[in-house]
């Protein structure tokens, strides 16, 4: 079985309790034996054992009761029971009471190794089902958003007023924004949350394969359709259906997803049988669908379906205080996984950050973090762990790097302008001359010299000497 762990054998026929006991110990399991219920209850008093492997007759009466009747037991204990032919009744009350798996007797010993490991695997996938249900309610959850700003605070209040109703959804915001973190986090505070949160990538499937997505197919539909397949409705039956991207899905695919919203049913591709559905529509887009629809590639009937509460994203740069708030989360967040000690950003670091145009939004600054975090060997994230984004703090957001400042239609000396854009520079990293020199790709030795060039001063310099 390749799993190391602690195993109690409750047989009274010391024979086969031995034999068995031995056979596992092979296995590099840590077995303890039982001769009967009484030494198993003193066992389990004392100890927590990965599996129970136990003679049934023993288990009934008081041994039941003990053994099976405590919640703390049965969730971390696999129980597997051995019977004879003439216990099935018995077995029947020990499974109810929670026993995971039996086994008849006689049996070989390679039988029931394979019966112990299905056991384990069993209550493995539990164990991680449960660990991971609970991970997706801390993630997608409202309280981990992250912000002071204004804007984000509007987008807050308006989730929680949204989030306990039916309505239709659609996010709106540019790529790294959080779309599906948000569509998440009002599924699980939804009365939707113990059901399904399905989501489905609009643009990253051709027509005919989006929707055996969406709506599943028989087999046979089609081509390579070997076998049955249940579609993304049918999995967020009562729960809810996250579209991302749906300004990209075609015109075609739209009428048959305004027929399900309109009407809660469909048919698989290539079958007849008619399915109803409730399921929540969560739609996310980093277009602008208005101006899709006045090019007439996206159906306006299906945009006033998707679009009942509209949830508005603002760009990182639209709220740039919130972006060392966000930067200390991922420091800390990426510490803790590499194992590093670093907790804190430097304040001359926060500014560099908040003078970048993020382009790709939170997700860019995520990994600008998680790099820094990994070069830095300190306990801060200081301007120096970010030299990679050199140059990259006047970029426009479309990939093309954009001017401090515009040119006057006059023109302007070479020098002036120099003069300015480093003037500039310096304010803008409250005049630390070697984040200056930093944002502007050039050495510390270069911006000194053009700072005595230029005849240029500053009290916080005088400070300092």
């Amino acid at each position: 079985m390749g799993q190391a762990g602690r195993i109690l054998i409750v047989d009274h026929k010391s024979r086969i309790r031995q034999e068995t006991a031995a056979v596992l110990r092979g296995l590099d399991f840590n077995v303890e034996e039982a001769d009967s219920g009484d030494q198993a209850r003193v066992l389990l008093k004392k100890a927590s054992y990965q599996l129970i492997l136990a003679e049934v007759s023993l288990l009934t009466g008081g041994g039941v009761e003990f053994l099976l009747g405590q919640d703390a037991i049965l969730s971390s204990t696999v129980v597997v029971l051995m019977a004879s032919a003439s216990s099935v009744d018995d077995v029947a009350a020990v499974m109810r009471a929670g026993a995971t798996d039996f086994i008849q007797r006689p049996y070989g010993i390679d039988e029931l190794c394979l019966r112990l490991e299905k056991a384990l695997k069993v209550r493995f996938y539990e164990h991680e089902l449960t660990y991971l249900r609970g991970e997706r309610n801390i993630i997608y959850r409202f309280e981990n958003f992250i912000g002071e700003s204004p804007a984000i605070k509007e987008v807050f209040a308006l989730l929680n007023k949204v989030s306990n109703s039916n309505a239709s959804i659609l996010i709106s915001g540019e790529t790294g924004t959080g779309k599906e973190l948000v569509a998440g986090a009002i599924h699980y505070s939804s009365p939707r949350a113990a059901k399904g949160f399905i989501k489905v990538n609009c643009a990253a499937l051709h027509d005919n394969l989006l929707e055996s997505e969406l709506f599943g197919h028989e087999k046979g539909a089609y081509t390579g359709a070997s076998r049955q397949r249940i579609g993304r409705f049918e999995q967020a039956d009562r729960g809810t259906l996250f579209l991302d991207e749906i300004g990209d899905m075609s015109i075609g695919t739209q009428a048959k997803l305004l027929r399900v919203l309109q009407e809660k049913e469909f048919e698989r591709l290539g079958g007849d049988k008619t399915i109803k559905v409730d399921a929540r529509i969560i739609s996310a887009s980093n277009k602008d669908l208005a101006k899709i629809i006045r090019e007439d590639n996206f159906r306006e009937d299906l945009f006033y379906r998707i679009n009942v509460i509209n949830v508005h994203l603002p760009p990182l740069r639209e709220r740039r205080e919130d972006i060392p708030l966000l930067a200390v989360s991922f420091i800390r967040k990426f510490a803790a996984d590499l194992k590093k000690n670093t907790a804190t950003l430097h304040p001359d670091a926060a500014r560099f950050l908040k003078q970048h145009h993020w382009p790709g939004n939170v997700r860019e600054l995520q990994n600008c973090i998680e790099r820094a975090v990994l070069m830095n060997e300190g306990s801060e994230i200081v301007t120096e762990d970010l030299l990679f984004m050199r140059g990259l703090c006047q970029d426009g957001g479309d990939g093309e790097m954009s001017p401090v400042f515009e040119i006057p239609p006059q023109g302007l000396k070479l020098d002036e302008m120099e003069r300015s854009l480093i003037i500039e520079t310096l304010e803008a990293c409250n005049w630390v001359q070697k984040d200056a020199a930093v944002m502007l790709g050039i050495s510390k030795r270069v911006m000194n010299y053009k700072v005595k060039q230029l005849g240029l001063a500053n009290s916080r310099w005088l400070k300092n000497k």
